[in-house]
């Protein structure tokens, strides 16, 4: 006597997307489209997450891919992992920055500011914005990126050895 169970599930609509993926395309289309992925991206940490994923749907070991890319075997399963979930939008970055401190209204009356400005140092900018704006940087280099964007370019002095 032999027994067969059915078994009756459905997936709720939220998640089905998760499953569809890797299930309608094929091996080759997902490479092509990882490739498309690599090419078209421009931070490297997606680029090397989906380069990962690329070798081992190729079959390349694990090992190998340590050694071709610098990485740990965790961060490549991971990435295998999100991309069986999500398809490419899990290996793409989730972290997308904070917000600035400065709108961009606020950022063009700076750099008008800075530009009438005879002698504009880091050290009256900081005033500037801190008398203005109420903006006062961690960093230094927050103040130089706004000097650059300003298209205002310094160097620092040269200390004399004595």
């Amino acid at each position: 006597m032999q027994f067969v169970m059915k078994l009756n599930f459905s997936i709720p609509v939220k998640h089905q997307q998760k499953f569809q993926y890797t299930s309608h395309v094929t091996k080759t289309e997902r490479i092509n489209q990882l490739n498309d992925f690599i090419f078209k991206s421009q931070d490297v940490r997606e680029c090397k997450r989906a380069e990962a994923v690329k070798l081992r749907l190729l079959g390349i070991s694990y090992q190998e891919i340590v050694n071709k890319l610098g990485v740990s075997i965790g961060f490549i399963a991971k990435s295998q992992r999100q991309y069986t979930a999500r398809g490419l939008d899990g290996i793409k970055l989730q972290y997308k920055g904070s917000k600035g401190y400065l709108t961009p209204t606020q950022k063009a009356e700076i750099y008008r500011w800075i530009n009438r400005s005879i002698n504009c140092n880091v050290s009256a900018l900081k005033r500037y914005l801190k008398d203005n704006y109420n903006v006062v940087f961690k960093s230094k280099e927050s103040y130089y990126k706004i000097l650059r964007e300003s298209r205002v370019y310094w160097r620092q002095a040269k200390k004399d050895k004595r």
